[in-house]
């Protein structure tokens, strides 16, 4: 698989056994990510309901039985296109609100991106802006603790700026991107 494609495995992938044999899964609510490794692949993207209950809406799933592994970080090739597959579907891009030293309320761009420490480290020492403490955050449903989750956090609107120039490429998936482009133009 190429990188971008690698980068969608590691954020939304898992590996399952069935009879004894080992198989990707990629999973999401947007189909782009099932048909983007459907097109590297001889299995076709199906539509499950399995989770409606929890998501309110299908989800979008493969399950590639030939793809038996991926890379290991290090050994990706493509750095740019596998961040650009994580961060579109683990990254938030929104304004936040700030007040000025004036007491003046400014909408400045903030990008975070969310993961498991491994993969958030990888992307926070490639990317094109400088590195930042990777945030640990204690997730709780329903106040029942569910685990924990890191994050970087981005709030220079040139490094966020940077960032999208450099991961800009394709494939890519248009409908984040418009979205990327239309907070990005708000804040000029």
């Amino acid at each position: 698989m190429n990188d971008y494609s690698n980068g969608i495995a590691y954020a939304t992938g898992y590996f399952a056994i069935e009879n004894g044999k080992r198989y990707l899964v990629v999973r999401n609510l947007d189909p782009w990510y099932a048909k983007a490794i459907e097109k590297e692949t001889r299995y076709n993207a199906y539509e499950s309901k399995h989770n409606m209950k929890r998501d309110s809406k299908s989800q979008w799933n493969i399950k590639a039985k030939d793809i038996i592994d991926i890379p290991d970080l290090p050994d990706i090739q493509d750095v740019s296109a596998f961040c650009r597959a994580y961060i579109e579907i683990h990254g938030v891009l929104d304004l936040l609100t700030v007040k000025d030293r004036k007491g003046n309320y400014l909408k400045k761009p903030r990008l975070r991106i969310y993961g498991n420490e491994e993969v958030i480290s990888f992307i926070n020492v490639h990317l094109p802006a400088g590195n930042k403490k990777v945030q640990y955050i204690k997730n709780v449903v329903d106040k029942i603790y569910v685990g924990k989750t890191c994050a970087i956090y981005y709030q220079s609107a040139k490094e966020i700026v940077d960032i999208l120039e450099w991961i800009n490429g394709d494939p890519k998936n248009e409908n984040v991107w418009a979205k990327w482009r239309e907070i990005i133009e708000l804040n000029e």
